[in-house]
């Protein structure tokens, strides 16, 4: 036997291992892909959020806890493109109706919709009557507490309330919006990406026929 033949032995059995982990990083590469070109986007319109860069991994440094008091695992999110909402003085009527944006936003992308989390970051704990509303009212939306500083996912300590985050598959912090940021321009932002994670995919899997 060669010594070619043994060399490539371990690469050829480690070959699936490689093309599993390509295919769950496609649809995170190919949004950055398109977002940071968007010439080559059919629509060719640029992003309507301000892109985080570097991005921000989160949760970072930041203890997030579960309503019923359990450690959150961020990992429950992975695969899946978050809408995150920061919001650093509990959920008033204005962050009822974001969180209604938000709602109508994820139903607006039909199918989509599948691969679209909600999450409502909340600093410090509101009564608890209250966040039994919040929980009932917005099904399917996770919310959780912290009541660490929030400059980890801002670094203006001063702009750290009411953001909209958008988060990757990835895990990372991507976009952020500003506090008036109408829902039509998060909306477009999200189709896009979906459009391009489809697309991405479909041609990979194309060329693997």
């Amino acid at each position: 036997m060669s010594t070619a033949a043994i060399t490539l032995g371990p690469m050829r059995r480690l070959l699936p291992l490689w093309m599993l982990l390509l295919v769950f990083a496609l649809p995170s590469v190919s949004a950055w892909f398109f977002y940071l070109n968007p010439q080559y986007m059919p629509s060719g319109r640029s992003n309507q959020g301000e892109l985080i860069q570097p991005s921000i991994p989160f949760p970072g440094d930041i203890e997030l806890r579960q309503l019923d008091g359990l450690a959150f695992n961020s990992d429950s999110l992975a695969g899946k493109w978050t809408m995150l909402a920061l919001y650093a003085k509990g959920c008033d009527d204005n962050c009822q109706a974001r969180m209604t944006d938000l709602q109508q936003i994820r139903l607006a992308l039909g199918e989509s919709s599948l691969a679209v989390e909600r999450l409502l970051v909340l600093k410090d704990a509101p009564p608890a009557e209250e966040l039994q509303q919040l929980s009932r009212r917005f099904q399917g939306m996770q919310i959780i507490i912290t009541s660490d500083q929030l400059t980890t996912l801002n670094p203006d300590p001063l702009d750290a309330d009411n953001r909209i985050y958008l988060l990757d598959p990835m895990g990372q912090l991507m976009m952020r919006y500003a506090q008036n940021a109408p829902a039509k321009a998060i909306l477009k932002d999200m189709e896009r990406l979906m459009k391009a994670s489809k697309n991405w995919i479909k041609g990979a899997q194309y060329g693997h026929r």
